[in-house]
C-alpha cells in the first residue's frame, strides 16, 4: 500500500522539479536542485537502490559518484580555488595523508567520493547564489524536499511507522531506511525555510513549524536537539518583527523567559526519550574510563553511545604515536568496532588523529566566521545558529558520514560563503571570471 503512495508522490515530485528547473533557473542552481532531489528520490526506494548492482556498487553509490563527477565537469575550475575553502582542503589533505600512510585505499576512495560530492553541491550553491540571490536559490531548492516531507506526512496519516533500533519507540520516516539519515533531510528542509528572508514566500512560518513537527515525529533526539538553536532564533525574530522598537528590550526578556518555559514543557513531554541525555550530562565524570570498567547499566546509557565512544578513545590513547597524530585511516573503524562511532569528533580523532580533528575544527570555525561576516544580521545569526546546531548534531551522530548530512552541510556552507563580499585581492575579483559569471 505505502509503496504505491511512494510511487505517486515520487512522480509528482519529479514533475515539480522539472517545472522548477525549466523556469528562470541557471545551470548551477538546476544542478543543486536535481542532485538533492535525486538523492532523496533514490533513498525513498532503498529496498532497490541500496542493493549492490555493479562491481559491488549500489544504484545509490553510482548516483553519488555520478553527481560528484558531474559537478566537477559543470563548475568552472576556479570556483574550487576560493580561499575560503582552503581550511577545508587542509582537512581533506589530512584524510588523504592518513589513508595513504595506513594503506586504507578502499576507505579513502569511499570518503573522497563523499567529499567531492559535498564540494560539488557547495560550489554549485555558491555559484547559484552569486548569479541570482540566496532567497531565489533557496526557494527553488525547496521543491527538492517535497518528496520526503510529503511521505513523512503520509506515513503519519496511514500509520506507516518504524520502531527505532535503540528502544522500540515510534518513528515516522515516510518509508525511508533509517531515522538518522531521514532526520538530516528534514533538518535540511527546516534550514532552507529558516534561511529564507521573512515575507519572501507565503506560509514561511507554517512551513517552518511543519518541518519542526515532522522532525519530532521522526523521533531522532540528536537532530531534535540540533535544531533547537535555529528554532529558537526563528521564533524570536518572527515575534520581534511585530514589536515596536521602543519595546524591544522588554520583549527580549519576555521572549527568553517564554522560550525557556516552552523548552522545559517540550522536554517534560519527551522525557522518556531524553532521560539518557540527562544521565549522561550529570554522570560525565563517572563515564570517563576504559570500556571494560563500564557496568551493564552504564553500557546502555544514551543508546550505548557513551560506551562506544569509550572504546574508540581507549584504542586511540593506547595507539602508537603516529596513529595518535594521523589516525588509523578513513573508515578504519570497520571490522574493529561493532558500529561507527555516532560522534564525528570521536570518529575523526580515531580515523585522522589529533591533526585531523584539529584541522576539521579549524575549517568549521573558519566557515563560521564567514557566516558571521554577512551584513544581513538576521541572516547571519540564522546561519551561525544553524552552524552551532550542526556542531551539536555531530556530538551524537555522524551527519558527515551520510550523503544526506553532507547535503545539509553543503547548503549551510554554500549560503555562508555565497552572499559574503570577498576581499578585492581574491581571485573572484578577476575581471575575466566576473564576466564569465555574469554570463
Amino acid at each position: 500500500m505505502f509503496l504505491l503512495v511512494k510511487v505517486a508522490f515520487a512522480l509528482l515530485s519529479a514533475w515539480l522539479v522539472y517545472q522548477a528547473v525549466r523556469k528562470k533557473c541557471n545551470k548551477y542552481l538546476a544542478f543543486v536542485v536535481i542532485a538533492v532531489w535525486l538523492r532523496f528520490f533514490l533513498a525513498a526506494f532503498h529496498q532497490i537502490t541500496y542493493t549492490p548492482l555493479v562491481a559491488g556498487f549500489s544504484i545509490n553509490a553510482l548516483a553519488s559518484i555520478g553527481i560528484a563527477l558531474s559537478g566537477l565537469m559543470l563548475l568552472p575550475p576556479r570556483v574550487f580555488q576560493l580561499r575560503v575553502l582552503v581550511p577545508l582542503y587542509g582537512f581533506i589533505a589530512v584524510i588523504v595523508l592518513s589513508g595513504l600512510i595506513n594503506g586504507s585505499v578502499s576507505g579513502l576512495i569511499n570518503v573522497m567520493v563523499k567529499w567531492v560530492f559535498f564540494l560539488s553541491v557547495t560550489c554549485a550553491m555558491f555559484m547559484a547564489i552569486r548569479k541570482t540571490d540566496k532567497d531565489f536559490a533557496l526557494r527553488k531548492l525547496l521543491v527538492a524536499f517535497f518528496l520526503p516531507v510529503s511521505l513523512a506526512i503520509m506515513s503519519v496519516i496511514l500509520g506507516e511507522v518504524k520502531a527505532t533500533e535503540a528502544d522500540g519507540s515510534a518513528s515516522y520516516i515516510g518509508g525511508y531506511n533509517h531515522e538518522a539519515a531521514f532526520s538530516m533531510i528534514i533538518a535540511g528542509f527546516i534550514l532552507v525555510v529558516g534561511l529564507l528572508s521573512p515575507g519572501y514566500i507565503r506560509f514561511r512560518g507554517p512551513l517552518f513549524i511543519l518541518g519542526c513537527a515532522v522532525l519530532v515525529l521522526v523521533n531522532y533526539r540528536t537532530s531534535v536537539l540540533a535544531i533547537l538553536p535555529i528554532a529558537a532564533l526563528f521564533a524570536y525574530t518572527a515575534m520581534a518583527a511585530r514589536v515596536p522598537t521602543r519595546h524591544q528590550a522588554v520583549f527580549f526578556v519576555t521572549a527568553i523567559f517564554g522560550l525557556s518555559v516552552l523548552f522545559l514543557v517540550a522536554f517534560y513531554t519527551m522525557q522518556d526519550r531524553f532521560a539518557d541525555v540527562v544521565v549522561f550530562l550529570t554522570s560525565l565524570d563517572e563515564l570517563i574510563k576504559a570500556p571494560f570498567y563500564y557496568s551493564d547499566a552504564q553500557r546502555d546509557i544514551f543508546s550505548a553511545r557513551v560506551y562506544l565512544w569509550s572504546m574508540y578513545i581507549y584504542d586511540y590513547v593506547n595507539g602508537s604515536l603516529i596513529h595518535q597524530i594521523i589516525g588509523w585511516g578513513p573508515e578504519s573503524w570497520a571490522g574493529v568496532f561493532p558500529k561507527y562511532a555516532h560522534n564525528t569528533y570521536v570518529s575523526y580523532l580515531y580515523e585522522y588523529g589529533l591533526v585531523g580533528l584539529l584541522a576539521f575544527l579549524i575549517a568549521v570555525l573558519s566557515l563560521l566566521k564567514h557566516a558571521y561576516r554577512n551584513k544581513n544580521r538576521q541572516f547571519s545569526l540564522m546561519l551561525c545558529s544553524s552552524m552551532v546546531g550542526f556542531l551539536i548534531m555531530n556530538f551524537a551522530t555522524m551527519p558527515l558520514w551520510n550523503i544526506e548530512g553532507l547535503i545539509l552541510f553543503a547548503i549551510l556552507i554554500g549560503n555562508a560563503i555565497g552572499p559574503v563580499k570577498l576581499p578585492r585581492n581574491d581571485w573572484f575579483a578577476s575581471p575575466a571570471f566576473a564576466s564569465r559569471l555574469a554570463n
